[in-house]
């Protein structure tokens, strides 16, 4: 259907343009695609840089929680 797929864990996703909201029950190591490659993945609660220049990253969630990603250029990062 040309959707883009983060994930098919199956998780609740939102996704904008420069931020991923996954909610999981289940918890564990979770592969999430970007559609394009981006700067810097950076974790909003846990406020730490993921990862650098990928299109796709890999989380270990903890059970019945939800993180938020910050995805886009590292520049931008440094304002918030």
């Amino acid at each position: 259907a040309g959707v883009h797929l983060y994930s098919e864990a199956g998780d609740v996703l939102y996704a904008t343009s420069q931020l991923l909201s996954i909610h999981t029950l289940s918890g564990g190591s979770r592969q999430l695609r970007l559609p394009q490659q981006v700067e810097t993945v950076y974790d909003l609660f846990e406020e730490c840089v993921i990862a650098e220049k990928v299109a796709d990253f890999e989380v270990e969630l903890p059970p019945r929680s939800t993180s938020l990603f910050y995805t886009g250029d590292s520049a931008l990062l440094k304002e918030l």
